[in-house]
């Protein structure tokens, strides 16, 4: 589409933003139909594009009253409108005036699908076995158990992230709020209020100042009336409508209104063009909606996480199943230990783990003034490489404070307020004096020129504060009593408090730069009652209705004329002159108006030194990142315009002059970057994060502030300043360190670029080859233009966080990876937003990015402590299979350790403070940083786990062998078969091996041998050196405490009076040894888990909730082996003192020191250059 003459990049931006964005909405849609991935409905993408090409190719502004009239079927001329039956038939047929909200999953629908995830049916798959095998041998309760824990924790998990998933607000809730109630329709030549949902394309409608405008329209009468376009476009300004189309584009002509802006001044009449959905607000709403968000990289690690385990798990399952019908198990004895190396494998605690480590995060963000609402969206933050940044009040204070004067040809600091001098006494210099009859001008055209004013109106919050000061209480805990009883007082105190403030720190209303000039000229006049004194020159004009309407002589600010004008009643100062005229704007376009120049008091002519000093000075003050103003104004005398004159504010039908003024002076003010916010940038760029700022603002004046805000970096080459030393533009863009782009560039490459096909590999390549430059900065852009920069960093490798606060805003924030908005902004960009910046502070956005890594960071942390356990869980039943012993550890004993004391300290990670490089890293590599890699497996499995598993079963041979088995003994004992003795049988070592009864029997009856089942509970107080006689005394060991001994000693062989020693309730201790081993091992494993790189004398234990996680799971191990009936359910024992944990203490050793000694190689091999660590331990063991 060929840029149209006379049209501002804006609306060229906005058309052809919203074609390219359809079009590529189009072509994802149909590739994700080609994978067979989920796809919003055909149907309604095929509208959206018809509704985007009515906007492009809209005639109604273009059409006579008679055209008009024809294409709506409807009268406007006689302003009858439409007839109640057109009506009626067109809203059957269009449908109500409403934006139409996509359908929602039902709740039992989402629910359902959080309960069936791929992991979630991993486990209730392994439930559904448990209860089975309990269904075929309900001898063993084991089975219960575990299949009802491992249906609750599904169940709950489930529960948990459909409460997470539910919480995010609708967006299409806040594009309702633009709907007003009711709305003023002529039908029939009869007025009447009609709910605005009714209207349909035709009616003809009223609106006056304080509406909101209920649906596009063609303006056809207007009497002053004025529009703001903020909800639309972002800007703040009133803009003037007209009854004559004044522009091709129907979003840059005066005739029309949309839907969703707000009628501010005057009233007028209009007829529906576009309705709902089809309206310009709509398309918006329609495109934020069906905008496809991208899967959160953290969501895509843990699913393949949770893929790469759960495909090990069920492979070994399966594995070991098979196995052990080839050793001749039965069915149910492979069922249950298939299902318990599954259990083993599979993290059951791990998605509780990470909802609860975002949720914490995210509390922990909310007191650095960020609110997540997307809980996965932080460690997204974390993987970002690109921002694309606002300015105003992002990077700078929005703050504007009065830095430069120029007047008679001098430029002036105006850094010191007039306040402050008069209260220092003379300590204090100004460089100017109000004194002066120049200075004394440009103050009263600034006082007079502008309307911002000083108010102050105390929150309700506030004057709790202001109450619960007063009575003593904690403001929250007031009751509505006390509240209404002290209400008046404390806004009384309140509203006195901030009259005694200094001017500077005083509450306004008015645009920043307003409220800045009347903090400067204030404490020099009062500009309350200097207005007063000559007020804004109004009249009274009576419409062709009848209708007494208000004209004040006025024109605002837009974007497109950049001036504002204001004409002053001076009926008051009897001087000759009736009006004072005065403009106020861009200086350009301020001074190409005067043709005279106020000098020392005096007028003189403006020749070729005066516009030399004017654009020396405007250089200037623009390279010093300061937004300029200038001022002019003429005298209109009362010969000439006689008081009570009826001025005409339409430019093309002036009767008043807006050329040949006075130029008065300039006035600069100074938005201050933030606190610490270069810092920020600084940061970012030392963590591979390229800082890209968006601004309204001229392009000298933008990269003055980026070089203040370190964008724009010390010593770097600017495009910018090289052509102005007169560079050509393309070798400056060569040989340029950073650049500075004019959106009128980009709306112009971007329009040139409609021609090329999408498949073109050089359409958007300029905008590819601007983004690749190491710092880049976009000028006089709009806010509709962040799209096309958020999409084109994307298509360069960025994962991009963008900014926005508008409602134009929501569908870059809705593309983006990462979408932040600020608490000033809108409700529609806050709900399109995945995080909310409640300061608006750009360092908050950093520290957003360094909590991002450190939640990465920690989950890879928590996830190797956790997997580290996984290797002495599943061994016991690869030795089980293989080995042929005694299970030494149970499948409830592993949830015990999974779901009871690796759940706090897995946990407390995500209270581990940041490593101090963190932020020297650069982003993460979707591709090839995986949360989880070959290193973690290697690390937790190979290394720590083997050393875990070898504690393990040291426990469980040295517990075996002090109850009386070897651990030779143990090695294909589960196969071994035997007898079960008589109850008067004794054993005797001397004789053989058992009685001569046994003997006996099994010489003449060697069919009835069968193999012990120890997993039974009913031959617990079996002599097994009776039941095996095949077993020789020197396969057995002695008990390690005398039967003699005294009886508090006695507990730890005798088991409700019953012997342990030589026994089958032998293996219970030893099973729940190997438990408590694993705890005393996994207090290493938390330690040396905290850092990936320090040393724990670095990082020290000052995570307090890791200690208590130390605490935690030992107690809890303790509990389960010392509380009786916990004994029973989990089949736990109470353990000799020398037992617990002591056999394992060594490898906790060994694990710590082992660690120490890695991380010191790592260390070593830091390059001190790049701060990259290198080397063969790096490439290795570094996960």
């Amino acid at each position: 589409m060929p840029p149209q003459p006379g049209l501002t990049e804006a609306s060229r931006i906005f058309l052809s933003t919203y074609n390219q964005k359809f079009e590529e909405s189009q072509q994802i849609k149909l590739a994700e139909m080609d994978k067979g991935k989920k796809k919003s409905n055909k149907d309604e993408f095929d509208n959206a594009v018809k509704g985007n090409e009515e906007i492009r190719n809209m005639t109604y502004h273009k059409m006579n009253m008679n055209q008009l009239e024809e294409s709506l079927e409807t009268r406007i001329i006689e302003l009858k409108g439409l007839t109640k039956d057109q009506a009626t038939v067109k809203l059957e047929t269009i449908g109500p005036n409403a934006l139409t909200e996509k359908k929602a999953i039902p709740w039992y629908l989402a629910f359902l699908e959080e309960m069936t995830g791929f992991f979630s049916l991993l486990l209730w798959f392994g439930a559904i076995l448990c209860f089975i095998g309990y269904a075929i041998d309900s001898s063993d309760p084991s089975n219960l158990y575990l299949g009802i824990v491992l249906a609750v924790v599904t169940f709950v998990t489930g529960c948990f992230s459909y409460y997470q998933s539910s919480k995010s607000a609708a967006l299409m809730a806040q594009f309702k709020n633009f709907i007003p109630p009711k709305a003023l329709v002529i039908r029939d030549g009869a007025e009447s209020s009609i709910e605005a949902s009714k209207l349909v394309p035709g009616d003809v409608i009223k609106v006056k100042g304080g509406e909101n405008i209920p649906a596009d329209i063609r303006v056809v009468e207007c009497h002053e009336m004025k529009v703001n376009n903020a909800s639309l476009t972002g800007e703040s300004d009133d803009l003037l409508r007209k009854v004559e189309h004044t522009a091709d584009n129907p979003l840059e002509t005066a005739n029309l209104a949309f839907f969703g802006t707000s009628c501010t001044f005057g009233n007028g009449v209009g007829v529906v063009i576009n309705t709902g959905d089809r309206t310009v607000i709509g398309q918006i709403a329609n495109l934020a909606q069906s905008a496809q968000t991208s899967e959160t990289p953290l969501s895509t690690e843990i699913d393949r996480f949770i893929k790469i385990i759960s495909a090990v798990a069920i492979v070994l399952g399966i594995s070991f199943f098979i196995l052990g019908i080839i050793y001749g198990y039965d069915i149910i004895t492979n069922l249950v230990f298939a299902i318990g190396i599954i259990v083993a494998n599979v993290p059951e605690g791990l998605l509780a783990t990470v909802t609860v480590s975002l949720a914490l995060t995210a509390k922990r963000m909310a007191g650095k003034k960020v609110l997540v609402k997307n809980l996965e969206s932080v460690e997204t933050l974390g993987s970002t490489s690109c921002i694309c940044s606002d300015k105003t009040g992002t990077l700078t204070q929005n703050v504007m404070t009065v830095s430069s004067l120029w007047y008679s040809g001098e430029l002036r600091d105006a850094s010191v307020n007039y306040q402050t001098y008069k209260q220092s006494k003379g300590e204090v210099e100004i460089d100017y004096n109000p004194d002066d009859a120049t200075c004394n001008e440009l103050i009263r055209t600034v006082i007079l020129g502008t309307k911002a004013f000083f108010e102050y109106t105390p929150t309700e919050e506030t004057i709790k504060r202001k109450i619960g000061k007063k009575l003593g209480k904690n403001p929250k805990k007031l009751s509505n009593d006390e509240y209404e009883e002290n209400k008046d007082e404390a806004e009384r105190d309140l509203k006195q408090e901030e009259l005694e403030k200094p001017f500077q720190v005083r509450q306004t209303e008015g645009d920043a730069s307003e409220s800045g000039l009347i903090k400067f000229v204030q404490p020099i006049k009062d500009i309350e009652n200097y207005r007063h004194e000559f007020p804004v020159h109004s009249y009274k004009l009576k419409e062709k209705s009848g209708e007494e309407v208000t004209v004040t002589c006025e024109i605002p600010f837009n974007s497109f004329k950049k001036y504002n004008l204001m004409i002053r009643d001076l009926k008051n100062e009897k001087s000759g002159n009736s009006f004072l005229l005065i403009m106020k704007g861009a200086p350009e376009r301020i001074w190409g108006r005067c043709n005279k120049i106020l000098v020392n008091g005096e007028v003189r002519e403006i020749n070729e030194y005066w516009d030399k000093r004017f654009e020396e000075a405007n250089a200037t003050l623009g390279k010093n990142g300061e937004r300029v103003l200038a001022f002019a104004n003429i005298y209109l005398n009362e010969k000439e315009y006689k008081s009570g004159s009826q001025f005409v504010m339409k430019e093309e039908l002036k009767n008043y002059p807006m050329e040949n003024l006075t130029f008065v002076g300039l006035v600069a003010l100074n938005d201050p970057p933030r606190v610490y916010v270069d810092h920020s940038v600084d940061k970012c760029r030392k963590a591979g994060i390229k800082v890209i700022m968006v601004t309204g603002d001229q392009p000298v004046t933008a990269a003055a502030i980026a070089k203040k805000v370190n964008i724009i970096s010390r010593g770097a080459k600017v495009n910018v300043d090289m052509i102005e030393e007169g560079m050509d533009p393309e070798k400056a863009f060569e040989e340029c360190d950073a650049l500075v782009i004019h959106g009128d560039e980009l709306a112009r490459r971007h329009a040139q670029q409609e021609q090329y096909n999408e498949n073109d590999p050089e359409k958007g390549r300029f905008l590819l080859n601007w983004i690749s430059k190491r710092e880049v900065v976009f000028a006089r852009t709009t806010p509709s233009q962040k799209l096309i920069i958020v999409d084109a960093c994307q298509r360069a490798g960025h994962v991009v966080a963008v900014t926005g606060d508008g409602v134009n805003d929501s569908p870059a924030i809705k593309k983006a990876n990462i979408g932040i908005a600020m608490g000033s902004g809108s409700d529609v960009a806050k709900n399109a937003a995945d995080m909310i910046i409640l300061d608006d502070d750009f360092s908050s956005i950093v520290n957003g990015v360094e909590e991002g890594r450190l939640i990465f960071d920690n989950l890879k942390k928590s996830i190797a402590y956790t997997l580290s356990s996984n290797i002495p869980e599943i061994a016991p039943f690869i030795m089980f299979i293989l080995a042929q012993m005694p299970l030494p550890l149970t499948t409830v004993m592993i949830l015990c350790i999974d779901l009871g004391t690796d759940m706090i300290p897995a946990i407390s990670f995500a209270y581990e403070n940041p490593e101090l490089d963190i932020m020297l890293r650069h982003p993460r590599s979707a591709k090839r940083d995986h949360l989880v890699n070959t290193k973690l497996i290697s690390f937790s499995y190979l290394q720590i786990g083997i050393i875990q598993a070898s504690a393990g079963f040291y426990t469980h041979f040295i517990v075996m062998h002090d109850y009386g088995f070897k651990p030779g003994t143990l090695f294909g004992l589960v196969t071994e078969k035997g007898t079960l003795p008589n109850n008067f049988d004794v054993y005797t070592p001397s004789d053989g091996t058992t009685t001569t009864t046994i003997r006996g029997n099994t010489a003449v009856d060697t069919n009835k041998y069968e193999e012990f089942d120890f997993n039974s509970n009913d031959d617990n107080d079996v002599d097994l050196r009776l039941y095996f006689h095949n077993i020789g005394p020197h396969h057995w060991s002695e008990c390690r405490w005398d039967s003699d001994a005294p009886k508090w000693w006695r507990k730890n062989i005798v088991d409700d009076e019953k012997e342990i020693c030589w026994r089958s309730q032998a293996l219970r201790y030893a099973q729940c040894a190997y438990l408590v081993s694993i705890v005393v091992v996994q207090w290493a494993d938390l330690m040396i888990c905290k850092t990936r790189s320090l040393s724990i004398s670095q990082q020290g234990m000052k995570n307090n909730f890791a200690n208590f996680g130390l605490i935690f799971e030992t107690v809890l191990v303790a509990i389960l082996c010392y509380v009786p009936w916990l004994n029973i359910a989990l089949g736990t024992r109470m353990l000799a003192s020398p037992h617990f944990g002591v056999p394992s203490f060594p490898f906790f050793t060994v694990i710590f020191f082992y660690d120490e000694g890695r991380k010191s190689l790592l260390r070593a091999g830091i390059d001190k250059d790049t701060g990259r660590i290198r080397g063969w331990v790096a490439q290795n063991t570094y996960y």
